[in-house]
């Protein structure tokens, strides 16, 4: 109870005081052994327990109605959409904001210290003038523009039936012009067209799969032993044969053609990572 008092947090008492714990054994009496704590706000909130609804169970559920009011929670963010006039105004004026700094005297810590504060200045800057506030909801769409707002709002002020059938319209064609788009950007940059389903996953191998050597299971820890050291040691007191490979004709030397780093690269970035992990298939 005072650890409870410390977390601010308050027994709550059952409306019937009837056992949570039922004992199988013979002799042992059933007992209290499962207690709710509720916050101070709930103070006053009983629980009920419930010994019919525990079926095979020795302890009985415990149910209490908590008291919520409700709340509309908005979340705000600053955004910049893709390809509008917003976006090509923030790039103007980061590209003259740069350009109007100072870049020749680097001389010293505090010099690179101030041109980093400067050039962050100068970013915020922009970004604060031409970013605009969106509430994100449940109903927030990617696809959703300008022009969709400004065709639903006319037919909010005009209640018109052609008002009606031009905001059906503007989103189906935003909603169109946007997955396009995105279909043609992942066409274009990773090539993987599985990108565009999200029940596309990784297939999970089973939890446990049973090993199988020479046609019967490994069913116990000595016949997985048997198996691994006759599978892994068959060949470790035999003497190795070189003479075989003198029937092996001998080719000619033939000259390797030279390529560059970037020829590499770009040859093995069309390739899968699994076996390279990176960001470049690479490293």
């Amino acid at each position: 109870m005072d650890l409870a008092d410390s977390l601010g947090l308050v027994r709550s008492l059952s409306e019937l005081p009837v056992p949570t714990h039922y004992s199988d054994t013979n002799g042992h009496v059933n007992s209290v052994i499962d207690l709710i704590f509720l916050g101070m706000s709930c103070a006053q909130v009983l629980h009920c327990i419930e010994p019919d609804l525990r079926q095979l169970s020795d302890h009985a559920p415990l149910l209490v109605d908590l008291p919520i009011s409700p709340e509309n929670i908005c979340f705000s963010r600053k955004v910049l959409k893709r390809d509008s006039d917003e976006e090509n105004d923030f790039l103007s004026s980061v590209t003259l904001g740069l350009c109007a700094l100072n870049f020749s005297r680097l001389d010293s810590v505090d010099d690179l210290d101030l041109l980093s504060k400067a050039i962050s200045r100068v970013i915020s800057n922009a970004w604060d003038a031409d970013a605009r506030n969106i509430t994100v909801t449940t109903r927030s769409k990617k696809w959703w523009n300008n022009e969709c707002r400004d065709v639903l709002a006319t037919y909010r002020c005009t209640g018109a039936r052609e008002d009606w059938h031009m905001f059906r319209s503007t989103p189906r064609s935003a909603k169109r012009s946007f997955f396009d788009n995105r279909i043609a950007e992942i066409a274009s940059t990773n090539k993987h067209p599985w990108d565009l389903m999200s029940w596309v996953k990784q297939c999970k191998l089973s939890a446990v799969e049973v090993i199988w050597y020479q046609g019967l299971p490994c069913n116990s820890l000595l016949d997985l032993w048997h198996a691994l050291h006759l599978f892994y040691n068959a060949a470790a007191n035999r003497s190795v044969q070189l003479s075989i490979l003198d029937d092996v004709p001998c080719l000619a030397l033939q000259p390797w053609v030279s390529f560059s780093m970037l020829e590499m690269s770009e040859a093995l970035k069309a390739c899968s990572n699994v076996s390279a992990p990176g960001p470049d298939h690479i490293t």
